[in-house]
């Protein structure tokens, strides 16, 4: 398979005298234009670009990870495929344990070459940084879960912890020490306890700038929180829900002036409202939510619940708001966290990688997505 006459933009260019070449799933070859054989795919003219992964995603058109099973998972694979994702991390709420730990089952069981592992989020964090996470179901990091949940590390590709609760750098330790990658967040953390965090193993921060601490005065002293930490620290990556509901043009500016083109990764946070059209409610963790003007609201409360987006909205927000360059916008997008979830052949369009596209037109719509070289959307 010949993809032709397209832009090609890989990690430090954009080329428009390449074909790419596709065999068994693969990138075979990227070489001038010439006669080869095989299937011959015209792009015509538009970009081609690595395909996107999401490593926080709860759910879409009414379905949520939660449900675990395959209907679900599907429904919300395919409504993601839409906005250019070709991985994902479904992401599970803070739940009764034995709920979370059949999600986990369920996303190890099922064979979806989209769904790239989970993403747990909760039940370690806050309870004064919840958000829309259900506080009756926080508990401690416990030696016993701890080791629940370790029993799945083969499908556990990242953990959200707020780093300053009981047992939490005990679980940091042991959780990175596994290959499962710690993110802060849902936390009230000073800045010592994001630093005693980093030092165990946390590498990345959950949604930043959204149910984190941010700088308090202690005595005479201004503090930084986990936010300051995350945005002055190298080693962190950081999280972000680029749609303009969770953070304004100028945060997400902030963001990338901080931590430039390596530090961010994009992500939905995607819920059950995602596709949804307006005013219709959903559930999540138990909560009664809403769409509404394009986002997800707690229906009692009207605090945010997670997004309505798919990751090439957030790719055009940071373009449009936050003056990012085309390349660092997808890297963000893709190769970023393709990272974080240890996912070593995602991410870009190079020789050996996975055949994983998503075909741009010029206005940055999705108009085509492939995973392995299949096609799994077109407009």
């Amino acid at each position: 398979m010949i993809f032709t006459n397209c832009r090609v933009i890989l990690a430090d260019a954009i080329r428009d005298d390449l074909e790419v070449v596709v065999r068994d799933g693969k990138i075979a070859d990227m070489c001038a234009p010439a006669s080869q054989p095989g299937e011959t795919i015209d792009l015509g003219g538009n970009f081609l670009a690595p395909g996107f992964v999401d490593v926080h995603v709860h759910g879409a058109n009414g379905r949520d990870a939660m449900e675990a099973n395959a209907d679900a998972f599907r429904t919300i694979c395919d409504y993601h495929a839409s906005g250019g994702t070709t991985s994902l991390l479904l992401t599970t709420a803070t739940a009764p344990f034995p709920e979370i730990l059949l999600a986990l089952t369920q996303i190890g069981k099922l064979e979806i070459p989209q769904i790239a592992g989970a993403h747990v989020e909760g039940p370690f964090i806050s309870r004064d940084q919840a958000g829309a996470q259900n506080p009756e179901f926080i508990c401690e990091a416990s030696p016993e879960l701890i080791d629940c949940l370790l029993e799945h590390r083969d499908v556990i590709k990242r953990i959200t912890i707020a780093p300053e609760t009981k047992g939490a750098l005990a679980a940091i330790k042991e959780f990175s020490a596994a290959g499962i990658v710690v993110s802060g967040g849902h936390s009230n953390a000073w800045e010592e306890d994001a630093r005693a965090a980093l030092e165990n193993g946390m590498r990345s921060v959950t949604h930043t700038f959204n149910c984190m601490s941010s700088a308090r005065r202690r005595g005479t002293k201004r503090v930084a929180g986990l936010l300051e930490f995350a945005l002055s620290e190298p080693k962190i990556c950081c999280e972000l829900i680029a749609e303009e509901h969770h953070v304004s043009p100028a945060l997400m500016k902030l963001a990338y002036c901080a931590k430039g083109v390596g530090g961010i990764s994009l992500v939905t946070d995607a819920t059950a409202g995602a596709g949804l059209v307006e005013d219709t409610t959903f559930q999540l963790a138990g909560k009664e939510c809403i769409v509404k003007n394009g986002a997800c609201f707690l229906a009692d409360t009207g605090a945010l619940a997670g997004s309505a987006s798919r990751l090439i909205d957030l790719m055009r927000a940071m373009i449009r708001s936050a003056e990012v360059p085309l390349p660092d916008a997808i890297a963000m997008a893709s190769l970023n966290p393709a990272r974080e979830a240890d996912l070593p052949n995602k991410g870009e369009i190079a020789i050996g990688k996975d055949a994983d596209f998503v075909v741009l037109s010029p206005e940055l719509e999705v108009v085509r997505t492939y995973a392995a070289g299949a096609e799994i959307f077109a407009r």
